[in-house]
């Protein structure tokens, strides 16, 4: 339940209602080694990771990038088992990363791989997150000339897995 929480609450951008029960659960997590690669480990380090991130970008708390770390060691190890499953997580975690560190050439080539796996292993909903991460990392750089066509591919990844809501929010932000 919490692992889907965590993505509906990053997919959905509701970052600060979720912000005190990640923080909590994510560093329960930890200590308890949630290192098996089953489903509910993924997504809560893949979605925990890039909530992490986040709030590292806004707070530059130490917390928050360590919870960062751990995923994206984790993350490492399991791509090192299967590139098909996990490269594009990966490589979307490492673009926030960069990001959040002001590497921005870095972060963009990262964006763009994470973009280009996820369409290569058939992750559509993937897809679009990288795609709308990107558009955002632009925006945020004053790269605007990509946001446009990254939203629009963001939207026609969202509409082909099927998530209409999440399709209406990103039409109806700014």
């Amino acid at each position: 339940m919490l692992a889907i929480k965590l993505m509906c609450s990053f997919i959905f951008r509701r970052l600060d209602g979720i912000k005190p029960t990640a923080r909590q659960y994510l560093e329960l997590f930890e200590r308890q080694g949630g290192a098996s690669a089953q489903f509910i480990n993924i997504y809560c380090l893949f979605y925990g990771g890039l909530l992490s991130l986040e709030y590292y970008r806004e707070s530059q708390d130490q917390f928050w990038l360590d919870r960062a770390e751990h995923a994206i060691q984790k993350m490492e190890v399991w791509t090192a088992e299967s590139v098909w499953n996990f490269e594009n997580k990966l490589f979307l975690l490492q673009a926030e990363r960069y990001y959040a560190f002001g590497d921005m050439d870095r972060a963009a080539e990262k964006y763009k791989l994470a973009q280009k796996s996820s369409k290569k292993h058939r992750f559509v909903h993937e897809e679009a997150l990288a795609c709308e991460l990107a558009a955002a990392f632009h925006e945020k750089t004053g790269n605007v000339q990509f946001v446009a066509e990254l939203i629009d591919r963001a939207v026609n990844c969202y509409q082909t897995w099927g998530a209409e809501g999440k399709v209406e929010s990103l039409l109806l932000s700014p």
